[in-house]
């Protein structure tokens, strides 16, 4: 049932609206919606699919005032919430009435303890401290977070840190919620859920529900959400017919139906085996990681896979040299490798881009690990632009700080596509891409002499290549199955 109040007025409008961002030095300004209407009711649930850069983040932004800002950007056309234009007041004027998930979590956790979080909103609205408590304690229930309440949020894999900010947003309670890329870093489990949560939220809490994704998984089509398609600057519905497919397929929002990406063909030395391997956080004695048995040879990719939390990032972490195993061996091409040869010898997309991205253009970035590979400037610059065409990245003199999600995804695989390591590692590196580009990051690397280890919740990408699939539990490897050149969970 779908109600309009109060004063009959749809809970959401957006009437013609248009938005382009100015140009900035080295990244020119960008038109992102021309003539954009929406309208959205009390329980109603509405899924928006959109490649890269199409401008999902900016909406959800733009539809709670926190742009344009200081975006300096040109607007036209009006947001409506109950009636009332959006940009009559400010952002925090709304947190009562708004609430939005980022898609990036670190951009949005500023405490330091998971019930402090938690509870930010709410003492900001100067809500009771048991009617907090009491929303705390039901929400994390709802959405499994498990862990001490005392814990440091960033601490958290990036799927626990979804969890946190949901429950938040369920304790927020307002008349609107906007979830920027929800599905990204969540399991399987995690994922029904929450669409079933969404789901009750409109139909029996009378909530309006905006989700926007990158990429349509198969989910979408079991819940009760209607689903559009940010495209060319507007919205069309998705119809499921033959037009609405054939959108979905260019943008590269669903799996793509070529063969699978080309490896160098080279396979069988060893590139890294682990024996008896233990890892503790000395903050988090809930958690221990316990590998007995883990290799993978040159031309072999291996797929992680397990539930939020369950050690997939600290074996990555230990495999790269970051973080010190307190027990156990790892070998590298048959040899004991400390940190300093495992830093030298893997490359490691973390889940979030701006965890390695810190110097002020593309070509910064990309020149960095070829400074000392004995390359001239022009050699170097002539590898720079051929990532930036292999990577559709913006070019030379952009700066990453103001790129999208997406396209600094894009950036962390053309940097390690130039550099020539032995070991990569793909953590949730399909977060916040289109299936087209994921699936260029991995042909791309998959062509060098290395091993590659992919780590997903994703149960659709079935175009990678994988040789062995590891299910992981609590720390521990539960399964390993070979995969015969497919990829099915």
């Amino acid at each position: 049932m779908v109600e309009n109040t109060p004063g009959s007025f749809p809970l959401l409008k957006i009437e013609d609206y248009h938005f382009t961002f100015p140009s900035y030095p080295g990244l020119k300004g960008r038109t992102l919606f021309k003539g954009l209407d929406l309208q959205l009711s009390r329980g109603e649930f509405l899924i928006i699919l959109g490649k890269p850069e199409s401008g999902k983040t900016t909406l959800g932004r733009c539809l709670c005032a926190v742009y344009p800002g200081l975006t300096q950007a040109t607007v036209q056309g009006r947001i409506l919430i109950d009636g009332e234009d959006i940009s009559k007041r400010s952002a925090c004027d709304w947190i009562d009435r708004v609430s939005l998930i980022f898609q990036d979590p670190d951009e949005q956790i500023v405490t330091s303890r998971t019930d402090d979080e938690a509870a930010f909103a709410l003492e900001s609205l100067g809500v009771e401290p048991h009617v907090i408590t009491e929303r705390m304690n039901q929400s994390f229930i709802d959405f499994g977070v498990s862990w001490n309440k005392e814990r440091n949020p960033l601490s958290l894999s990036g799927g626990e840190k979804k969890r946190l900010l949901l429950s938040c947003m369920k304790m927020q309670d307002t008349d609107l919620w906007i979830l920027d890329e929800p599905m990204d870093e969540l399991d399987q489990q995690g994922q029904e859920f929450l669409l079933k949560t969404l789901s009750h939220m409109a139909s029996c809490e009378q909530k309006g529900v905006l989700l926007f994704a990158s990429k349509y998984h198969k989910s979408f089509a079991s819940s009760s959400a209607e689903i559009a398609i940010l495209h060319e600057g507007g919205l069309q519905q998705y119809q499921g017919d033959s037009e609405s497919l054939q959108i979905l397929f260019d943008q590269g929002l669903v799996p793509g139906e070529s063969s699978s990406p080309e490896s160098s063909g080279k396979k069988g030395q060893s590139i890294i085996h682990i024996s008896g391997l233990k890892y503790q956080y000395p903050d988090n004695s809930e958690f221990s990681l316990e590998i007995d048995e883990f290799s993978l040879n040159a031309g072999e990719t291996a797929v992680l896979a397990g539930p939020n939390g369950c050690g997939k990032s600290t074996l990555a972490r230990l495999l790269c040299g970051l973080i010190p195993p307190q027990e156990g061996t790892i070998l590298l091409e048959g040899e004991p490798a400390g940190k300093e040869r495992l830093n030298r010898s893997c490359g490691y997309l973390f889940q979030n881009p701006d965890y390695q991205l810190f110097l002020p253009t593309v070509s910064d970035e990309l020149e960095l690990g070829l400074k000392h590979s004995g390359l001239t400037r022009k050699e170097r610059l002539a590898l720079v632009d051929e990532a930036l065409e292999l990577f559709q990245l913006p070019g030379r003199n952009a700066p990453p700080s103001l790129m999208s999600f997406g396209v600094r995804k894009r950036l962390q695989g053309a940097i390690y596509y130039l550099l020539e390591k032995r070991l990569y590692i793909l953590d949730e590196a399909d977060s916040g891409l289109s299936y087209r580009d994921y699936e260029t990051i991995i042909r791309q690397l998959k062509k060098k002499d290395c091993a590659l280890i992919i780590i997903t919740h994703n149960q659709e990408i079935s175009s990678i290549e994988g040789d062995h699939l590891y299910q992981m539990a609590g720390g521990r490897i539960l399964e390993q199955r070979d995969l015969h050149r497919e990829y099915t969970l």
